[in-house]
């Protein structure tokens, strides 16, 4: 093997080579220095996935690269959570509300200041929960044009829609009609691409959109059973996305579950009926031993 082969066969390799140490115990020093190593080394993975996907010679290979580049980043930001979990579980109490921003003290700014120059940040989920993630638009910014529509199409749009929370404590924090235009999105997408490897994923999207936009949550309702009608502004949202979109799938499922409602507002009857519908299958938890 000459030395441009041996060379070539490192780089293609260099990124299995790092292992990243989770554990939590040690000094804080000791923490610290672990996650600055992950940082570096979740950079030199990343160099060697752009240099790949320089070289492909397909769209079709960038999926295959995306796919890769995907698992393996996943894979690192668990370890970033694992590693700043007693961090992230305190990460909310120190949010002070008259100034509208986190002010932490100094030992714990360093956990912060570690993130700055990365493409990482710190996601506030809820009910004070907080994760470490990429930027919402991290990957499609790395893969746009390197992959064929299908997936540019899907990142580009689960990049929009992780711009903002989408639930938080049992309830949904986006309007109804925003709801409707990710409902409308994901039912495109199943449309335009009915091949695709991402098909499964896009469906499930619009399931649970779909299943969202009928029936809400707990703590937002889009049915008053104690009334048995409609809440006023989710009537309207239909009515809306009815008119605008009258050849569309989900019009004729609006229009299906608006006579349900009429004829029975019960909930545990609509929720059967909607996950019918939307051929949801049941979640089966498996005995306990």
């Amino acid at each position: 093997m000459d030395k441009k082969t041996n060379e070539t066969s490192k780089s293609d390799t260099i990124y299995s080579e790092a292992t990243v140490d989770t554990t939590t115990s040690g000094t804080k020093e000791t923490l610290l220095q672990k996650v600055d190593y992950a940082i570096w080394s979740m950079g030199n993975l990343e160099e060697y996935f752009l240099n790949k996907l320089s070289k492909a010679t397909s769209k079709t290979q960038g999926n295959e690269i995306y796919e890769e580049y995907l698992e393996n980043m996943g894979n690192r930001i668990e370890n970033f959570n694992e590693l700043e979990a007693d961090f992230l579980a305190i990460y909310t109490n120190y949010y002070e509300h008259e100034k509208d921003q986190y002010i932490f003290p100094d030992s714990l700014q360093q956990n912060v200041d570690l993130f700055k120059n990365t493409e990482l940040e710190f996601w506030e989920i809820g009910e004070g929960f907080v994760e470490i993630r990429y930027k919402p638009y991290h990957y499609y910014n790395i893969f746009k044009g390197k992959v064929t529509d299908d997936y540019e199409y899907f990142l580009k749009n689960e990049a929009k829609e992780n711009t903002v929370l989408y639930s938080a404590d049992a309830g949904i924090l986006i309007s109804p009609k925003d709801i409707g235009e990710r409902v409308l999105t994901w039912e495109k997408f199943i449309i335009q691409y009915p091949k695709s490897p991402l098909l499964d994923q896009a469906t499930k999207l619009y399931q649970e959109y779909c299943y969202d936009y009928l029936m809400g949550m707990e703590n937002t309702r889009t049915v008053d059973y104690s009334e048995g009608s409609l809440e006023s502004e989710n009537k309207k949202e239909y009515k809306r996305f009815i008119s605008k979109n009258p050849n569309s799938r989900t019009t004729k499922i609006i229009k299906a579950f608006l006579t349900q409602v009429e004829a029975n507002p019960d909930y545990e009857e609509l929720d059967k009926w909607v996950k019918k519908e939307l051929n949801i299958k049941p979640v089966i938890i498996p005995n306990e031993p």
